[in-house]
């Protein structure tokens, strides 16, 4: 029979609510185990340990361990590896042509070409000789960008460097620029820089014998 004010219905007696069913109850106990079961340690090299108990009877879930530190070097892309310093820049042009080819300053290109076309008359009679199409652009060159009006006097000046191991090149290099300074030569010239400590005083020598002769051909 129906309480007082009853609609058919009886009121539960507990305070816990009549819907959660056993089945629900069972799972809900067995995953919260399962969840009291997990255990977290990080060991003394900062591995992280995580272990699970047996739940509901059933087979243990596999363990695995996570070293923090190789996980972290891993997303880095590996080991790290610093940066090589960049190798001073050589000159190689020496490298890039013939044996049997000389490398010459503007000067020195300037009077040897200016000598060819003076004769040009006599060569032109002679058919095996055929000057490139380059060669008045190349005379151009030379004659606008010459420094000087000697080049017998510059070469002598530019001698006692080549006894300290200074390659044509290297050379033709100092001979084309009118440079002030040592600095401006191993700024201009980077594979004399390993050379700095037995070029600087040649080179000063050098530099002040080469404004010498820039100054008389401007005279």
């Amino acid at each position: 029979m129906a309480e007082k004010g009853g609609k058919g219905f009886i009121l539960p007696k507990t305070g816990k609510s009549a819907l959660k069913s056993p089945a629900s109850k069972g799972k809900d106990d067995s995953s919260l185990k399962s969840k009291r079961g997990r255990k977290v340690q990080f060991d003394s090299e900062g591995s992280l340990d995580i272990n699970s108990t047996k739940s509901n009877g059933k087979a243990d879930i596999p363990s695995f361990k996570v070293d923090a530190g190789k996980a972290g070097k891993a997303g880095a892309g590996g080991k790290s590896q610093k940066p090589k310093a960049p190798e001073p820049l050589e000159l190689r042009a020496e490298q890039e042509i013939s044996e049997d080819t000389t490398c010459v300053m503007d000067c020195e290109a300037a009077e040897i070409m200016q000598g060819i076309q003076e004769k040009m008359v006599v060569l032109s009679e002679d058919p095996s000789i055929k000057l490139p199409v380059s060669f008045d652009r190349g005379l151009a060159y030379a004659q606008r960008n010459k420094l000087y009006d000697n080049p017998q006097a510059v070469r002598q000046a530019l001698e006692p460097v080549k006894q300290h191991g200074v390659t044509d090149g290297e050379i033709c290099m100092i001979g084309n620029f009118p440079m002030e300074s040592v600095d401006e030569v191993f700024a201009l010239v980077p594979s004399l820089k390993n050379k700095k400590n037995k070029l600087r005083v040649p080179l000063e020598n050098v530099l002040a014998e080469l404004a010498k002769l820039r100054r008389a051909a401007a005279a």
